[in-house]
């Protein structure tokens, strides 16, 4: 499984843009950021939920490559409707963990919160 690291949102819309013009799929995982020291996210969801997601993509969808977009430190993200993620218009990330699957820069799925968590629901949702 291939890793982009996104760490701002400018980076993530150029990503998205590529995608647009060129050809294939791609999974954008938005995220609360990790803490320097520990290497955890502050958002107790998204450390949940990581290592379900990765070792499903890993097994399952090995081929797509995985963006990685961290939202910011909780005080960026939480109560912030302006965020550029909130806004952007291929993006809508309301909550996080959010898993985005993208056939030519048009979104096929959407994986929210706990639903990131559940082995059985990330495994439908990358087998569709």
């Amino acid at each position: 499984m291939p890793l982009v690291r996104c760490p701002t949102p400018a980076e993530a819309s150029s990503a998205l843009s590529s995608l647009r013009i060129g050809r294939g799929s791609a999974l954008f995982l938005f995220f609360g950021s990790e803490d320097p020291v520990s290497g955890q996210s502050w958002c107790a969801d998204c450390n949940t939920a990581d290592p379900v997601l990765r070792a499903s993509i890993r097994r399952l969808r090995p081929e797509l490559t995985l963006y990685e977009c961290p939202v910011g430190v909780r005080s960026e993200w939480k109560n912030h409707p302006e965020h550029p993620y909130r806004l952007h218009p291929s993006t809508r990330v309301g909550r996080i963990p959010t898993l985005l699957l993208l056939e030519h820069g048009i979104e096929r799925g959407r994986l929210v919160e706990g639903d990131c968590a559940k082995p059985e629901l990330v495994q439908a949702f990358l087998n569709q």
